[in-house]
Order: C-alpha cells, then sequence, then structure tokens
C-alpha cells in the first residue's frame, strides 16, 4: 500500500512538471518576437539611420506609430509650407514603404506602409507597417533613408 502511494505521488509529480513545462513552451512560443535585422539595413545608397523601438502609438492605433527625433533630416522635413518636400525614404527591414507624404489620419487609419517626414518638436516620422502589424513588436527593422539621389514622386 505504501509502494502504491509513492508511486501515485511520483506520477502526479511527473504530470505537474510535464503540464508546467509545455504551458511554459507555449506561453514562449506565443510571445516571441524575433530580433529584428538591425546589421544590415537596405541595400540603397544614401545615409541611413536605424529607428530604435520603443515607438509610440499614433492616435490610438494599432499599427500607426511615430517617433521624435531631434536632427532627423531636419532641414528636408515636410511643413505646412510645402507638405512634399520630404525626400526621405523609409524601410522595413530591405522594403521600401510608401506611399510617402501621407497625411497622420491616414498612416493611423489605413495603414499599409504609408508614412510621412514632418517637422513637429524638430522632427517627426509617422509610419505603419507594410501589413498593418505592430511596429514595436512584429521584429522587423525600420530605416529611414536619406537617398543619395532621390526618387521622381
Amino acid at each position: 500500500m505504501i509502494l502504491r502511494g509513492k508511486t501515485s505521488a511520483k506520477l502526479v509529480s511527473a504530470l505537474v512538471v510535464t503540464s508546467a513545462y509545455f504551458l511554459t513552451a507555449y506561453w514562449l512560443e506565443a510571445s516571441f518576437v524575433p530580433a529584428a535585422n538591425f546589421r544590415s539595413g537596405p541595400n540603397v545608397a544614401g545615409e541611413k539611420l536605424l529607428m530604435y523601438r520603443p515607438f509610440s502609438r499614433l492616435n490610438e492605433s494599432k499599427f500607426g506609430v511615430g517617433q521624435e527625433r531631434q536632427g532627423l533630416f531636419e532641414n528636408l522635413t515636410d511643413s505646412e509650407d510645402d507638405n512634399h518636400r520630404s525626400p526621405i525614404e523609409l524601410y522595413e527591414d530591405d522594403k521600401p514603404l510608401g506611399p510617402a507624404h501621407s497625411t497622420q489620419d491616414d498612416v493611423a487609419n489605413l495603414g499599409h506602409g504609408r508614412f510621412s517626414h514632418w517637422r513637429k518638436n524638430g522632427t517627426t516620422l509617422y509610419w505603419s507597417s507594410s501589413d498593418n502589424s505592430d511596429p514595436n513588436t512584429n521584429g522587423r527593422a525600420y530605416w529611414v533613408v536619406k537617398p543619395a539621389v532621390p526618387r521622381q514622386q
């Protein structure tokens, strides 16, 4: 009888440990965010800057974000005087995003890679990911590029 009790206790302990293992593995898989490719930016000519997380939410959007950054090509920003001046390009890993010069409302509500490089509190870049996933957690790197030769718009 005592042997049977010890065997039951071992069996229950094994079940608890196994359950805890699988629950932990499931949680880790569900919460895992792959590392962004920070080492190699897009293969384009020009000055490249990596945007660092965390990014601020744009107007309660689930996928629109913004980041203020002093000196982010400040002399090239769009402004109320000229909202199509900025030649800046934005890349998600090595994929170009756009359209550029989008309104904040379009970035926040429509997304799909829209962005704008705007003069506000210095310089602010507003953007959305290509697939409307959260740029803070999707594991992709976001690069701002001042092209050597700006694209024709």
